[in-house]
């Protein structure tokens, strides 16, 4: 993420949403500080894809994150 997008909708916490084969139900999976939860509901979900969506608007492009972090290991940081 560029460092002057500022805050976003996961700035709180890391999430992930999983999808499995065989007709399984998705499961969203969220890291908090007292634990880790587990989603199942389409709200809850929706949320979470919702968030995603967000993040992947603000992220940098593929290109981009390549040159970011050639620049940073040139400079050791």
């Amino acid at each position: 993420m560029p460092g002057v997008t500022g805050a976003h909708l996961a700035i709180s916490s890391g999430f992930a949403l999983l999808s499995f084969e065989r007709d399984e139900p998705p499961l969203g999976y969220i890291e908090t500080l007292a634990g880790e939860l587990f989603l199942e509901s389409s709200r809850d979900l929706a949320r979470l894809s919702a968030a995603y969506d967000n993040l992947k608007t603000l992220a940098r492009s593929p290109a981009e994150s390549i040159k970011f972090v050639k620049e940073l290991s040139e400079h050791g940081t």
